[in-house]
């Protein structure tokens, strides 16, 4: 086949792990081998004893030239911890196929080691030649220790697969690395991705993805959005957003990644954007949070209400709606919108923070509240505390307000 004259063959994990178990029973069965050998002088690296068989040895016999005892053994590496396909470069391409008696590839899934299922995959990933190039993206993200973090990410397989790399460095300036290996499925506008890793021979569940690709091809879009959820390092449910940025090469991706800068305008997307469930079960919903035992001053904000501002002796009201249960700030003038409001407590349940923008024709634009709660606790028809914002002048301005039911 054509693609057989490539300087790289793709290998399915499944075709590989069936070659490299082939390969070592050979030579097992090729030297009367019954004891356990170690790797390196299977495979022939390191302090291996040369007046011993290895493959090594077996594999210089055919090249009749020099082999890396260790390529073979680095390979089998990789399909260990999930690696979806396994690339065979130069002079190894063939050389394991004749070591068994096949002259390639094609000879050797034509074999009866393999369903028709698998070997027919095996012909897809052959014989698509340059559209599985490798899509190269760094994921950007919110994460640990609140800092942002890099990860290397690497489309395979046209979209179908997926190889995420993290590396984190700690207090020592040792790097841990950490692999992930998945499937992506394009459903509507998204792709969602499962990944898994690898610890020894186990396989565990890693994160799950969804971005967002639209009608056109994802390899279009110099930028993807999205949100991720798992576990991270310290073992606790993580949930956030994530921004993959697009690169032209792996060696690109690698030097981004160990790059400690990040562009400001991803940092402003990011920051803070990350939940974060502690591993731990609570047997009291009051220990859920720090916030949990102040929850009931919470219930008397709701109801509607007259926003009374004073700015230089000028007042400026804003009629709005606290949501029962929900606490969603909402504009009662339909010509007003309320937008990215929050209502919080403070000081263990000392104080109540409103947070909001407005949106329409109102003298201030973004604001902030204090308030004491007690005014609230006690039911007060008339509560009063200060403010601060921006103007429609975007003059920074602050002052006292009163807040009046409205009956």
């Amino acid at each position: 086949m054509e693609n057989q004259n490539l300087d790289a063959l793709n290998l399915t994990n499944t075709v590989f792990n069936v070659l490299i178990e082939s390969v070592v029973n050979h030579f097992k069965l090729k030297h009367n081998i019954l004891i356990k050998y170690k790797d390196s002088q299977l495979y022939g690296f390191g302090n291996y004893n040369t007046e011993q068989p290895s493959l090594k040895g077996d594999f210089e016999l055919i090249i009749k030239s020099y082999v890396n005892g260790k390529y073979l053994y680095n390979k089998q590496r990789e399909a260990a911890s999930g690696k979806p396909i396994i690339k065979i470069s130069g002079d190894y391409k063939n050389l394991f196929f004749k070591y068994l008696g096949f002259q390639n590839i094609t000879d050797f899934i034509k074999s009866d080691l393999f369903t028709s299922k698998q070997r027919i995959k095996q012909l897809e990933l052959i014989t698509k030649g340059d559209k599985i190039n490798e899509h190269h993206y760094v994921c950007y993200y919110y994460g640990e220790d609140s800092k942002m973090n890099k990860g290397q990410v690497i489309i395979h397989n046209n979209w179908k697969t997926i190889e995420m790399i993290y590396v984190y460095v700690n207090e020592k300036e040792e790097k841990n690395t950490y692999t992930f290996y998945g499937n992506i499925t394009q459903s509507e506008d998204f792709a969602h991705i499962n990944t898994k890793y690898y610890v020894g021979n186990k396989k565990s569940e890693g994160a799950k993805f969804i971005f967002f690709i639209g009608k056109s091809s994802p390899n279009e879009r110099q930028y993807l959005i999205g949100t991720y959820c798992g576990f991270d390092k310290y073992d606790r449910a993580i949930s956030g957003k994530m921004i993959l940025k697009k690169y032209n090469s792996k060696a690109e991706i690698e030097d981004e990644a160990n790059d400690k800068s990040f562009d400001p305008i991803l940092c402003q997307e990011l920051n803070k954007n990350r939940t974060v469930v502690e591993s731990n079960i609570r047997k009291n919903p009051l220990l859920f949070s720090k916030k949990s035992p102040f929850a009931q001053v919470l219930t008397r904000t709701s109801g509607d209400y007259v926003f009374k501002f004073e700015i230089e002796q000028t007042r400026h009201e804003l009629k709005l709606k606290i949501e029962k249960y929900h606490f969603n700030i909402i504009s009662i003038n339909d010509s007003i919108i309320i937008e990215d409001d929050r209502v919080t407590v403070l000081n263990k349940g000392q104080i109540i923070n409103f947070d909001f923008s407005v949106s329409g024709m109102f003298h201030l634009q973004k604001i902030s509240i204090y308030i004491n709660a007690i005014y609230f606790v006690e039911n007060d028809n008339k509560v009063t505390g200060i403010f601060n914002g921006v103007d429609i002048n975007n003059k920074i301005v602050s002052g006292n307000l009163s807040i009046v039911a409205i009956n």
